[in-house]
């Protein structure tokens, strides 16, 4: 599932009108469908107040007494009446060898910077089942040790016969049936292949209603045998107990089951969609979003990873409605009788696969279609005013999946591939197979109205999705705490798939600031957590589609594809996804067939090396100190903040790694290799350097690691960036920046030693090392904002940044590089108050505003500048540029326009419009529910809207929780945005407050790293504003 939704509103520091990326999660993206039980809202409902009702003591004794009779009344026939089941109620490493490898200085491109999006499920009524006993069962407690909410493994399924038929229009409901507006039927069967001697079936299931009893069939004598059941809610089990016998072993039963379930509009599970046509007709799809716990939503299940089965599907829906799912079509029905004007369509049956990849969708869309040079059918699919911006994704998509398909040696497993763009949908994108949903922005694009940002969102996210349909389709985890093996390894080479096809993007570079320096901040904390990491809950599991999961997951297999070479990783990965096609498997089998790989070659135990990487949080920094020509190195445990205090409940490996560290020195014209095993060790410098001579570490920052040098050789480094920075490939450039700011807020180096580093880039017009730069700097913006030297800041910042800004200019043309390096460079002019940038912003917003309002619609600012006009044209304007933005947001069809609005919207100095705007986030007929949390986001990146967004946060907690239950992903990011700016004492307390007594869900990490966040924060203000300051001022006399 891709949660890292970047969309490219402009740069990627953290300025008032600038969006940096969230959790990129995904993020992003992040997210998550809500997961926990819904309630029923009226029992739900608070107590009235004010207005009571009041008895007499007459009347009072009268409806005591009448209590009484009752209670006596009832049991005694529950005593009496006869019983009725139906009753509700050390050196380990071997052959470390040594590579040469020349150094290159590659060229570099700007990541699209779109906030990640998250939907906000609206609570509906939670649906009851029958129960077998008059009394509830008790709910079992999670113990110490395994989790009782894990299913047993006595049986397991094999397949599921599913038919279901929802109703989403009044017209299409036949007469007498009752309300079933936005509900479904449904019916499965589940073939199980009982294991283990057992009594009792298990599965899941979560709000939906059993119309029968479950009936379980002895599928070799077609003996049913008779059962009741019941629910265990906490862990939304559906369990059917034998009245009398077991099930055997090596026999095969089956479970019928008849259902109805709720077409809510929550984002989850078997859900609906709505969209307005040309027509202003209100349309709706049935939807799916599974992934990770919400399949027993749509149907009773064996809701876990482990358990793959085979579904061969049937939906019955109106004529003129398409249904579409995992597998191709293989008949079509036209209904009679009662259901005349309905279609029953049935779909071939599909391979062994987990629930959570299981997809099924109702709509009236249109499709594109092309073939792959192996015949699968492909389509794109779109509302029918969107159909024409599907194009490139077809085009994308084609050439991706046959680049994985000679990536992975493997051939596509399915006979079609189907991708379709939802316009509610929680994540940037889900990977059922064959059937990839996706948030709109993620799938369409228009050449002539949406930004390179966006092209390259659009190619990205379809790369992560098709490589998933083998890595975690294919082969899935067995469980969730090896999530991060399907997204990190999506999330690496997603850019090896985009770089295939657009080469000029240069997307290996981009990697290093889009993902590897952004997790480090995270991972950099005290509260972060490992790679792999148990979790039980859904909203544990929720908690977990972070950027640990996703971009540190990457981070690692892009260090391990180095250490082992491209050739014997990709071996390994396709002996590994042969081995366990079909199946599951957990990471050390990886490790088991990258080992076996490199059998010969670099001969490296693999598991013992990524152990020390996946099983505890964090990372190193590796300590340099040079004496003649050698360079004496070891390893610590990196912390922001040293004084915090590090998580212990995961375990670790002693905060010690094996460290591949690469090094070159001016002497020297190629890099070489040396471990650092679980400790220190000794770098021989290349040739006969001289004592001024710079030394650097970790070629392209292509190791998980940071590098603090001694303080002769910062200076040396600094001075050869000054004289010729092409000395250095731009992703070194761009760590040393990344490295030295953040050693500096851990206090292991001098904060003018950092600051000395961003100098040569008055003359430099890279993109890696600016967007390192801006992002470093963003965070000094951020902790200066309420501080004095913001004035120096915002001198230095525009001085710094007036050659990049002459150079690119306003006109809009050249290669997709140079156009972000002018997105970043226009961005990053007009929020340091570059009056000429401000000029070109207003002009081209009032030129927009002056032709709509004579009724001219065509936008004369091109579709890179747009995120940057519209955002300074509100922020410079008033009221009425105001009104102008929020007309055009809500009458643009295009989804990316659309979302470049709705975070210009949050640009406005005026409080009380930004209050206005966070007040119409929550209605759903204003900003759509999807886009709800990024208002609250946007105005809080506005230094004018982050204490209004922050009250507005705590205000309406309860109305966020009761939208978007306690698992989704959107509380995180929510919490982790509103407080980031946060560095004084009365912000903590305030924040260590809100946290007294509230259950923050999926969220509860994200506070707690808020809070340290907030104290690194202080002791960053304490220890570096005024030495910044003071520099800053020198520069500027």
């Amino acid at each position: 599932m891709y949660q890292r939704m970047n969309e490219g509103h402009g740069c990627t520091v953290s300025f008032s009108e600038t969006p940096i990326p969230g959790d990129l999660l995904v993020s992003e993206e992040s997210t998550m469908a809500m997961t926990a039980m819904t309630v029923d809202e009226e029992a739900a409902k608070p107590g009235r107040k004010g207005n009571g009702f009041y008895c007499s003591p007459a009347q009072l004794f009268f409806v005591a007494i009448t209590v009484a009779i009752t209670i006596t009344g009832v049991g005694l026939l529950c005593y009496y009446a006869p019983d009725r089941p139906e009753c509700s109620g050390t050196d380990p490493i071997v052959g470390l060898t040594t590579k040469n490898v020349p150094t290159e200085k590659p060229k570099t491109e700007k990541p699209q910077t779109e906030k990640p999006k998250t939907e906000k499920p609206v609570t509906t009524k939670m649906m009851t089942t029958k129960k077998a006993t008059d009394a509830p069962p008790t709910a079992p407690q999670p113990t110490s040790g395994e989790w009782e909410g894990r299913l047993p493994s006595t049986v397991k399924p094999t397949l599921y016969t599913l038919s279901l038929r929802p109703y989403m229009y009044e017209k299409d409901i036949p007469a007498n049936s009752g309300k079933r507006l936005f509900s479904f039927d449904g019916t499965v069967k589940i073939e199980i292949d009982c294991l283990e001697k057992t009594s009792t079936i298990k599965l899941h299931m979560n709000a939906i209603n059993l119309t029968a009893e479950p009936v379980v069939t002895d599928i070799a004598d077609s003996k049913i045998l008779s059962s009741t059941y019941t629910t265990q809610e906490d862990y939304q089990f559906l369990v059917i107990n034998l009245d009398s016998g077991s099930l055997l072993p090596d026999r095969k039963y089956e479970i019928s089951l008849e259902y109805v379930g709720d077409l809510w509009n929550g984002l989850a599970g078997f859900y609906r969609s709505k969209y307005v046509n040309e027509a202003g007709e209100e349309r709706y799809i049935a939807t799916t979003q599974m992934q990770p716990t919400d399949a027993r939503r749509a149907l009773p299940c064996f809701d876990e990873p482990a358990f793959k089965a085979k579904f061969d599907t049937t939906i019955i829906h109106p004529n003129d409605l398409t249904a579409i799912t995992n597998m191709p079509n293989i008949t079509t029905e036209a209904l009679s009788g009662n259901w005349i004007g309905w279609t029953k369509t049935t779909f071939d049956t599909t391979p062994p696969m987990s629930t959570y990849l299981l997809a099924f969708i109702v709509s009236d869309f249109e499709y594109k279609e092309g073939k792959t040079s192996r015949n699968v059918t492909f389509r794109v699919w779109a509302r029918k005013e969107r159909i024409n911006t599907v194009d490139y994704a077809l085009d994308c998509g084609i050439k991706i999946l046959e680049f994985f398909e000679d990536y992975f040696d493997i051939a596509y497993p399915l006979p079609k591939q189907d991708m379709i763009a939802i316009p509610d949908f929680s994540a940037g994108a889900m990977e059922n197979w064959g059937l990839i949903t996706y948030r709109e922005t993620a799938l369409l694009f228009d050449e002539n109205e949406n930004s390179a940002s966006n092209q390259q969102r659009v190619a990205v996210v379809i790369s992560h999705e098709l490589a998933h349909q083998w890595f975690g389709n294919l082969v899935t985890p067995i469980w969730w705490d090896d999530l991060w093996l399907n997204e990190g390894f999506a999330s690496y080479v997603e850019y090896l798939g985009v770089d295939h096809i657009h080469p000029g993007w240069l997307m290996k570079e981009q990697f290093v600031v889009a993902d590897l320096e952004y997790v480090f901040t995270l991972d950099g904390l005290g509260s972060s957590h490992p790679i792999k990491v148990p979790v039980r809950t859904p909203e544990e599991i929720s908690e977990i589609f972070d950027s640990i999961s996703y971009s540190k997951g990457a981070s690692i297999l892009r260090m391990l594809n180095d250490i082992l070479t491209e050739d014997v990783f990709v071996r390994g990965l396709t002996n590994y996804l042969n081995h366990y096609k079909y199946s599951n498997a957990e990471s050390d089998d990886l490790w088991e067939f990258l080992t076996s790989a490199d059998r010969g070659y670099g001969d490296n135990d693999v598991k013992r090396i990524m152990d020390t990487w996946t099983l505890q949080m964090g990372y190193p920094v590796v300590n340099c100190t040079r004496t003649d020509n050698e360079v004496f190195a070891n390893q610590t445990h990196f912390l922001i903040d040293p004084t915090s205090e590090v998580e212990d409940k995961y375990g670790d490996q002693g905060y010690q790694w094996y460290v591949d560290v690469s090094h070159s020195n001016a002497d020297s014209k190629s890099w070489s290799h040396m471990w650092l095993n679980k400790g220190p060790g000794t770098i021989k410098l290349s040739g006969s350097p001289a004592s001024d001579d710079w030394y650097i570490l970790n070629r392209k920052q292509s190791g998980y690691y940071r590098v603090n040098y001694d303080g002769d050789n910062w200076e040396a480094l600094k001075s050869q960036l000054e004289a010729n920075s092409s000395a250095f490939p731009d992703e070194n450039q761009a760590a040393l920046i990344d490295d030295a700011f953040n050693l500096a807020r851990a206090g292991l180096l001098d904060q003018v030693t950092a600051l000395g580093l961003t100098t040569f880039l008055k003359n430099e017009l890279s993109y890696l090392p600016w967007e390192a730069t801006l992002t470093v700097m963003g965070y000094v913006q951020d902790m200066f904002s309420r501080y004095e030297g913001y004035g120096a800041l915002e001198t230095y910042m525009r001085d710094l940044t007036l050659n990049l800004y002459n150079s690119v200019g306003w006109n809009d043309t050249g290669t997709h590089l140079e156009q972000y390096n002018r997105i970043n460079a226009l961005s990053t002019a007009c929020a340091y108050k570059n009056d000429d940038c401000l000029l070109e912003a207003r002009r081209l917003y009032t030129e927009y505003m002056t032709s709509s309002n004579a009724g001219n619609e065509m936008n004369p600012v091109s579709p890179n500048l747009r995120s940057l006009t519209y955002c300074n044209g509100i922020r410079e304007g008033g009221q009425e540029e105001w009104d102008f933005g929020w007309e055009k947001y809500l009458s643009t069809d295009d989804s990316s326009e659309k979302s470049k609005w709705l975070y210009a919207l949050g640009c406005s100095q005026e409080p009380w419009i930004l209050s206005r705007y966070l007040e119409f986030s929550l209605d759903q007929s204003k900003v759509r529910s999807q886009d709800a949390t990024y208002v609250i986001e946007y105005v809080s990146d506005n230094y004018v809207g982050r204490a209004l967004a922050w009250d507005f946060l705590r205000a309406k907690w309860e109305t966020f929780r009761n939208d978007y239950g306690g698992g989704s992903f959107s509380f995180s990011r929510l919490i982790s945005s509103v407080t980031k700016h946060f560095n004084t004492e009365f912000d903590l307390a305030e924040l260590e407050a809100f946290g007294i007594d509230r259950d923050f869900g999926s969220a509860a990490r994200a506070y707690e790293q808020s809070i340290e966040k907030t104290k690194a924060n202080i002791i960053w203000m304490n220890n570096n504003a005024q030495p910044t300051f003071d520099w800053l001022k020198a520069q500027n006399p």
